[in-house]
């Protein structure tokens, strides 16, 4: 047999050769099963071997040597295999009993063989079988099973055999007939052909082997070029969004690359030749020179880091060019890799903040009242061309400098700073500035913070309003109740305090409302996977086994009244449009409750939206405590006016108990004037306190009651004089009513006083209407001009038939009191008045409304 295997020509050569056919086929098998992760110790070994290519290799190595084999793997199993004997497969694995001898076998000889060796054993059937191991890295995977034969040297017992036939039960004659086909083999040949199957195991685990390391080096390698072409693309896409391309310059060669951006951004075509030369062609002519002498300083060491512009067809674009310069051993720059980004936007908005600055800086200056920038140190930052000119100081001298020097009260000014850092804002707050000459002009000083782009406060704004003239009114009117500001301030401090307590209590409420349930939810509106936090299934009160509510089911929720209303809101924010609502919701058991909903839409290159997220939060309890708030603040404000009115009543009669000691006729006047003043300020916070609104006043039936009041203090004298009212239903904000309030009652009691001689009749007429309601107007009269009346709503006259007013009276220049203080609170109602001398006096006020 052996002299057979030689002259056969089956050497290892061939089976290599046999084995490298099969490579191709054996490759793409591993490459589909195999990852770069996988290891051998996982392999089975019907995956590395091609049993298709080997049970042709075996069964020509039965007809050389008559030897069965087998290939099985660890399991038992035979993957290939040739000349079994009839023996076994018809009788000893047929029988129960036998069969177990031969599993034994297969169990003692797959065990214990080391590499490269094999093992001989007799099986209980009385037959040899042997095996040799098949490693694949180390590993053992199967191995290579002969056997069913018999030694030729050693006698056969065939009484031995005949009594197993006759123990399980065989046909004795046909399993005599079968032993007689069982190889009879000599130890030579056993011993030879285990060597050659010792080697084809040896062969077929190392080809597996490299095979395997083959195909994950072939998964790795994929991988890797993967992973390369997604980075590239990433950079790329990268580039793109940040308006930056790369570019690199062969400095020796002149031969320049640019990234796809870089392309994009300079408008040439991918695939024209570019030079140092085309690069600087598309430079601004006006830049050129500075562009190439940069480049030629960097070349040189400096660093290359500069703004310019290009042309990109019939545009102008703004670049910024960075550059990192590459040298060779003898430190020659050979290239340049750098970067260049699109800056056009930032440069248009750089250009738009510029003459923004510049606009602002005009109406700055414009303005007649001193205004001034502080930092937080208390030092001024800036100021206008009015705070030089009330200060006495250039605007050098006064920037650096402490704010507070400039006033004649530097503590109570420090003070009003402070509040406008702990506030935020601080209004019509009293100071004196100082000129440096000595002379003092009163001034309301009104402020607030400003932020940067982080919302942390950096500074104050501040501007002052001359009100010297207003002081001058305020002195005169003081002088009648000197002996009154000791209760009056008494009471203010009561109303202070009364004010602070209810800031306080808001402020208490507020902090109890901050604790609040929010849940937060993620759409994904391409798969439709919707994902809810935790909290947001107990806001729903929805089982946390089910999944996140898809949105049909998110409207199921929503109450019936509101369903519309947060399916169009929701429809809107897929459009772009963002949206914070409030809505009510029925949970799963039955329970109504409000929350308030806020979202974002994330939209893809195409604008199209793929991605919702947003937040839900239960805020029941705030609303409950909202409403409950609200009716606390109308109590705590009627109240208020309440207090107001009776603190203004009391001054009524104080001054009116005053009266009682002076019999001069001016002085009484004085302080009926007084009187009426108080106490048309007293009637509106009795309206308002009587009303269904707090901070709106119905100012025709306010008027209906003035001008009443009025005329009964003026009864005795003028009997005989009429009152005609024409007034529209109009609302007024207290910061307007009370001013129109004194103009009414100064006007009237002017007319009431001076418009008719002693016993002739006469007729006062008050008018209130808006101005689309008015008739053709008559513009012409005296008084200043009322152009912008344009832009103003309301138009209230107040109008006599009497004497009229003397020619040598100038209005609005002039000494009368009454007329100074109908002047002053026009302006402060940012209103115009205008006069009209033809046929009595005709008062015609143009004004508008805070809430307007």
């Amino acid at each position: 047999m052996k002299a057979n295997l030689r002259n056969s020509g089956m050497d290892r050569k061939r089976i290599k050769k046999v084995l490298n056919q099969s490579e191709q086929c054996f490759r793409l098998k591993l490459e589909n099963n195999l990852l770069p992760a996988q290891t051998v110790e996982s392999l089975e070994l019907a995956e590395v071997i091609d049993i298709q290519a080997i049970q042709p290799l075996m069964e020509n190595f039965y007809k050389l040597t008559h030897i069965p084999i087998g290939l099985n793997d660890l399991k038992g199993s035979v993957l290939a295999g040739v000349g079994w004997q009839d023996i076994c497969t018809r009788f000893h694995r047929v029988h129960p009993e036998t069969c177990k001898h031969c599993v034994e076998s297969d169990t003692e000889l797959s065990t214990g063989v080391a590499p490269g060796k094999f093992k001989l054993y007799r099986c209980k059937n009385n037959m040899w079988d042997i095996v040799t191991p098949i490693m694949v890295g180390g590993q053992h995977v199967g191995y290579i099973f002969s056997g069913q034969f018999f030694f030729e040297d050693e006698p056969l017992d065939y009484e031995l055999f005949r009594s197993q036939a006759r123990k399980y039960g065989f046909d004795e004659k046909e399993y005599m007939a079968a032993l007689e086909k069982v190889p009879r083999l000599s130890r030579e040949a056993v011993d030879t052909g285990m060597s050659f199957l010792m080697t084809f195991a040896n062969m077929t685990s190392q080809l597996s082997y490299s095979n395997i390391k083959l195909a994950q080096s072939l998964a790795e390698r994929d991988a890797l070029v993967d992973a390369l072409q997604e980075n590239r693309e990433d950079f790329s896409r990268a580039q793109a969004v940040g308006n930056i391309g790369s570019w690199r310059l062969d400095v020796r060669k002149n031969e320049l690359t640019w990234s796809d951006e870089n392309h994009r951004i300079f408008g040439i075509p991918k695939g024209t030749p570019l030079t140092y030369e085309t690069f600087l062609s598309t430079v601004h002519p006006d830049d050129r020179e500075y562009v190439d002498k940069e480049w030629r300083a960097g070349l040189e060491g400096k660093p290359y880091d500069i703004e310019h512009r290009i042309i990109v067809g019939d545009k102008i674009r703004w670049v910024r060019e960075k550059a990192y310069l590459e040298c060779d051993k003898d430190r020659a720059v050979t290239g340049g890799f750098g970067i260049t980004q699109d800056i056009t936007k930032r440069k248009k908005a750089e250009e738009a903040l510029r003459i923004s600055n510049i606009y602002n800086r005009s109406l700055i200056e414009a303005s007649l009242d001193p205004l001034v920038t502080i930092g937080p140190d208390g030092k001024i930052t800036d100021v206008n061309n009015s705070t030089e000119t009330v200060t006495g100081y250039s605007r050098d001298e006064l920037i650096g400098t402490d704010f507070s020097d400039y006033f004649t009260e530097p503590e109570k000014a420090k003070e009003g700073y402070q509040h406008v850092f702990q506030e935020g804002l601080v209004r019509d707050y009293p100071l004196e500035i100082q000129h440096k000459d000595g002379h003092i002009t009163p001034v309301l000083y009104n402020a607030s913070v400003y932020k940067d782009e982080s919302g942390k406060v950096i500074g104050v704004f501040a501007a002052a309003r001359d009100i010297t003239e207003l002081k001058k009114a305020e002195k005169a009117l003081k002088k009648a109740h000197n002996n009154l500001e000791k209760l009056v301030r008494e009471r203010t401090a009561e109303l202070e305090n009364a004010y602070k307590s209810l800031k306080e209590n808001e402020k208490s409420l507020s902090e109890a409302q901050k604790i609040a349930h929010i849940g937060s939810w993620d759409w994904d509106l391409v798969t439709g996977k919707v994902h809810w936090s935790d909290e947001l299934y107990n806001i729903f009160r929805r089982e946390p086994q089910k999944p996140g509510a898809s949105y049909d089911e998110l409207l199921n929720y929503v109450h019936p009244d509101d369903r519309d209303y947060v399916n169009n809101t929701i429809k809107e924010s897929l459009t772009g449009k963002l949206h914070g609502i409030d809505y009510r919701i029925i949970r799963d058991n039955g329970e109504e409750r409000t929350v308030h909903a806020e979202r974002e839409v994330i939209f893809d290159q195409n604008n199209i939206p793929v991605r919702a997220m947003g937040i839900i939060q239960d805020i029941t309890d705030r609303k409950k405590a909202e409403e409950a708030l609200e009716k606390i603040q109308e109590t705590h404000i009627k109240e208020i006016h309440h207090r107001i009115k009776n603190n203004l009543q009391v001054i009524s009669s104080l001054l009116s108990l005053e009266a009682d000691k002076f019999s001069d006729v001016k002085m009484l006047e004085a302080f009926r004037e007084s009187q009426n003043r108080v106490a048309s300020m007293a009637l509106i916070h009795e309206e308002l306190y009587k009303g269904n609104e707090l901070d709106t006043l119905d100012f025709a039936d306010y008027l209906k009651k003035l001008t009443i009041d009025l005329f009964d203090s003026y009864s005795l004298v003028n009997s005989s004089i009429d009152l005609k009212l024409d007034l529209e239903k109009i609302n007024l904000d207290m910061d307007v009513a009370i001013p129109l309030g004194i103009i009414v009652n100064e006007l009237v009691s002017n007319s009431l006083k001076h418009a008719f001689r002693s016993g002739k009749t006469g007729e006062i007429l008050i008018s209130l209407c808006k101005k689309e309601n008015l008739a053709n107007y008559d513009s012409s009269g005296s008084g200043p001009s009322c152009a912008e009346k344009n832009s103003l709503h309301y138009m209230l006259t107040v109008a006599d038939n009497g004497k009229g007013i003397p020619e040598e009276i100038e209005f609005p220049h002039t000494d009368s009191l009454g007329l100074q203080l109908v002047n002053l609170l026009v302006e402060q109602i940012n209103g115009c008045i205008e006069l009209k001398k033809d046929h009595g006096t005709k008062f015609i006020i143009w004004f508008g409304n805070a809430e307007t």
